[in-house]
């Protein structure tokens, strides 16, 4: 391996010159990986088409276990993009495509009771990012969201008995 000499070319991107500062050379390598993370996920967009066009002859789009899949790439690669703005970052679109998901899978789970595990399996990904500070923006003030219903009485609540137990 040769010894590069500060100043040298290959230490610049093509048709840039060298960065004058480590805060510099810090926001090329973000900008770099911004890049290369939103072509990466269009590649995982592109791959997951070809595995859906050869097992069932249609794209990833068309296939009911697979859009969503898709969408998420797509929100994922537009997230990234270097062009992206700060509302479209990839913390916002993963948040909001999990949102998503969660969404289509509370639906799914009124009617099947295996859709409440992959349910409860979103919902434990969504808190965990929650903790992390990823969450979607919100699209309306605080003070504008509608208020969670009021819990039926209708249904008395079994309380928990308390037993003793000796041993």
């Amino acid at each position: 391996m040769t010894r590069r000499e500060p100043g040298d070319p290959h230490d610049a991107p093509s048709g840039s010159a060298a960065p004058a500062d480590a805060r510099e050379a810090l926001a090329a390598a973000a900008r770099h990986a911004t890049a290369a993370a939103a072509e990466a996920a269009r590649a995982l967009r592109a791959l997951l088409d070809a595995a859906a066009l050869v097992a069932w002859g249609v794209p990833a789009e068309s296939h009911g276990a697979l859009r969503g899949a898709a969408q998420w790439l797509d929100a994922v690669a537009r997230g990234v993009a270097p062009e992206a703005s700060a509302d479209a970052s990839l913390a916002h679109a993963l948040a909001s495509a999990l949102d998503a998901e969660i969404a289509r899978w509370e639906a799914r789970a009124v009617e099947d009771p295996d859709a409440r595990a992959v349910l409860r399996a979103f919902l434990g990904v969504r808190e965990l990012l929650w903790e992390l500070g990823v969450r979607p923006a919100p699209s309306r003030p605080e003070s504008q969201r509608p208020q969670p219903p009021a819990e039926r009485s209708a249904a008395p609540r079994r309380r928990v008995e308390r037993v003793r137990v000796q041993g």
